[in-house]
């Protein structure tokens, strides 16, 4: 062995003892010189056993060209994060990612390679939960209506795009920012197509740990890393209907080049499989980037890109199709109403207009938030006369100290003034209250706490008073 090898070995021992993973280091031969109990536990063969001999006796099933190691010893190779399934000592097959490097001397000639790998059988039970909740949400779910309402000629004539695409059975991808509904294009595009009496199921491509993805897109065999089970993957799931892949662009590079050859061969292989399957999906995927932004970030395979983007739907974010918000609003009013016991039928026009005002960056799933909740801190009366939106809080700025005068000019009248009536003279005292915990509190946020009101019903009360906070004045 090298001597500034085995000195480098040596001083690190007690740490790679120490360490839950798998570590193994071979010399510039290919023997191995350092194995820790976790690779001896992985691999079902004792340290000793491996120690001092070949890699390749350790694994007869290897080759120089599919071991790791040797690539890097003999090539100077490196491989970060990399995905590996192969047969230990005792023919147990093993599913790790691993981390291998070669090392070199102060020269830099190679002396010898190490390799750090994390066993997944804890992730299988991850997996195995995930798509089981896939399959019990699919199961589950509601045929409902899909929900688009739009008065906008741009986003009829989208819809219009969308039922002709429905019946073509060609793949589909949608654009759109976040919030715009891609999901419900998806649907609409389902339903309306020969498929609708087969399974749709979605599939959110930013949700999916990296080592699980390909298990949960296509799928496993019994043995193919510890703990697995013969399952059947999201792509063999939806055989005969419609795969919805969501946020395309979080799909890693490799998994993309497996659907891709799934597209084109329509066949498949669970992960550690030898047998094919045929499977006959449409595939729907919908991107909050577009096509170009993709390709630029080197975010999608562009031969995949192609094959998917047959058809295309690009949908415009809110801000584009105004009008359609007071559609949308009162809509989600009527949703949500049991908050009120449907006690608020509508919207004022006030509010429409400052609605209609708004760039809405998260796009139509943002409307129907402010308006839930909206709905949570409305008042009294049938008519919803103020939202607060999410830039409400930032335009507030709220003074630390305010001056006892301008404090005082805040109440237009008395508590206690007994020419008022009842209701009058108890609006005053409360808009008192609210002035003075707004001058003594320095946010509107400690404002609220001191006096046992939600944040947002406080901002109300300062509406209904005419409250309204800058440069250190009330103005009543």
């Amino acid at each position: 062995m090298d001597p500034h090898l085995k000195a480098a070995i040596g001083l690190f021992t007690e740490f790679l003892d120490n360490l839950p993973l798998a570590v193994a280091i071979v010399d510039a031969d290919g023997n191995y010189v350092y194995y820790n109990a976790e690779s001896a536990r992985q691999d079902d063969c004792l340290a000793e056993r491996a120690l001092g001999g070949p890699l390749l006796q350790v694994y007869p099933g290897m080759s120089p060209h599919s071991s790791t190691l040797l690539q890097a010893v003999r090539h100077g190779k490196r491989y970060h994060n990399q995905y590996q399934l192969y047969h230990n000592s005792q023919g147990k097959p093993v599913h790790q990612v691993h981390t291998t490097l070669p090392l070199s001397d102060a020269q830099g000639r190679v002396v010898g390679a190490a390799e750090i790998a994390r066993d997944l059988s804890e992730s299988n039970q991850l997996h195995e939960r995930f798509v089981d909740l896939q399959q019990r949400l699919h199961a589950r779910q509601a045929r409902e209506s899909e929900g688009i309402l739009t008065g906008d000629p741009a986003m009829q004539k989208l819809l219009q795009q969308a039922l002709r695409l429905a019946k073509t059975d060609v793949q589909v991808l949608i654009y759109g920012e976040t919030g715009t509904g891609k999901e419900l294009f998806a649907r609409l595009l389902h339903r309306q197509s020969d498929r609708a009496d087969q399974p749709y199921l979605v599939l959110n491509c930013a949700a999916i740990p990296e080592p699980l993805f390909e298990s949960a897109l296509f799928g496993t065999v019994k043995g193919a890393f510890t703990g697995a089970e013969d399952r059947a993957g999201l792509l063999e799931s939806a055989h005969g209907g419609t795969l919805f892949l969501d946020e395309l662009n979080s799909m890693p590079m490799p998994v993309q080049a497996k659907l891709l050859r799934a597209l084109q061969e329509k066949t498949f292989r669970r992960v550690g499989a030898s047998k094919e399957i045929r499977v006959d999906v449409r595939i729907i995927a919908a991107t909050n980037e577009s096509p170009q932004e993709m390709l630029a970030r080197q975010r999608i395979r562009e031969d995949l890109l192609y094959r998917l983007n047959v058809g295309y739907l690009a949908i415009p974010p809110l801000r584009e199709r105004k009008q359609d918000i007071p559609l949308l609003a009162q809509d989600f009013l009527a949703r949500h109403g049991r908050l009120t016991g449907h006690r608020v039928a509508r919207i004022s026009a006030a509010v429409l207009a400052r609605l209609q005002r708004h760039r809405w960056p998260g796009n139509v799933r943002m409307l129907e938030n402010v308006i839930l909740r909206s709905l949570i801190f409305c008042e009294d009366g049938d008519e919803l006369d103020f939202v607060l939106l999410e830039d409400d809080e930032q335009a507030l700025e709220v003074p630390r100290a305010l001056p006892a005068a301008a404090a005082a000019a805040a109440a237009p009248a008395e508590a206690g003034d007994t020419d008022c009536p009842l209701d009058e003279q108890v609006a005053a005292y409360e808009r008192r209250l609210l002035v003075d915990y707004l001058r003594r509190y320095p946010n509107l946020s400690e404002a609220a706490r001191r006096s046992g009101l939600p944040r947002a019903t406080l901002q109300y009360k300062m509406k209904k008073y005419g409250i309204r906070l800058a440069q250190q004045v009330i103005d009543g």
